[in-house]
């Protein structure tokens, strides 16, 4: 469970109050989805859950344990997060993107590494473009190479920022069956997302966001 208490978040000068006291819990094995108007605050608050941004007062705790206060390297192996540009390496293959995390963070072999990275990659249906370059994928073939990445370290909770803004209706539907199979492995899913068919598709519980707040259901 990935819990979030008395969560305030600050930016800008002036200063300006981003996230405004959030408390709520994200069950594990659930999808957990945030909507909201673009402004709303979202993207800040999978930030700081991310830890991208640790300006914030408040705690982001997984099992009772602070995710500020673990290292660099227990943090990725309990939390991935996938950021709305995909932010694959351009000059990597899917192979290669998946399987640095493992070499950098585990410090596997690179052999190794890409055995791994391609079992994923495979659970996935990608196999047959583990030696593409990202430039020459899909909008959903990247979202898919960007979550076998995720997953090629194992973590338990996943943040995804606004997934299925560059995919097509196909595209869209198969990135929810795969995200609805990961939370029923155990995963604690979070998605952040503007669109309302594909959060019907999820069938996860919403959280609505509005100017900082989040509204519980």
């Amino acid at each position: 469970m990935l819990t979030l208490k008395n969560l305030y978040l600050k930016k800008g000068t002036p200063s300006k109050q981003i996230l405004k006291g959030i408390s709520v819990c994200f069950p594990q094995g659930e999808i957990s989805l945030l909507v909201g108007k673009s402004g709303a605050g979202k993207s800040s608050l999978m930030r700081s859950m991310a830890q991208l941004d640790i300006t914030y007062e408040g705690e982001v705790l997984y099992k009772g344990e602070s995710l500020k206060e673990l290292t660099a390297s227990k943090r990725a192996k309990t939390l991935s997060y996938i950021a709305q540009g995909y932010a694959l390496f351009p000059h990597l293959t899917a192979l290669d993107n998946c399987s640095q995390p493992l070499q950098v963070v585990s410090k596997m072999k690179a052999f190794e590494a890409k055995q791994k990275a391609f079992a994923v990659i495979k659970a996935l249906g990608m196999e047959e473009y583990g030696s593409a370059y990202p430039h020459v994928l899909s909008g959903g073939q990247q979202q898919r190479i960007a979550i076998a990445r995720a997953l090629a370290l194992n973590p338990q909770i996943l943040l995804l920022d606004e997934p299925s803004s560059a995919l097509d209706p196909d595209n869209s539907a198969q990135l929810a069956k795969i995200l609805r199979e990961l939370a029923s492995q155990g995963k604690t899913l979070v998605v952040s997302t503007q669109d309302m068919f594909f959060a019907e598709q999820l069938q996860g519980t919403c959280y609505c966001m509005n100017n900082g707040l989040l509204m519980k259901p």
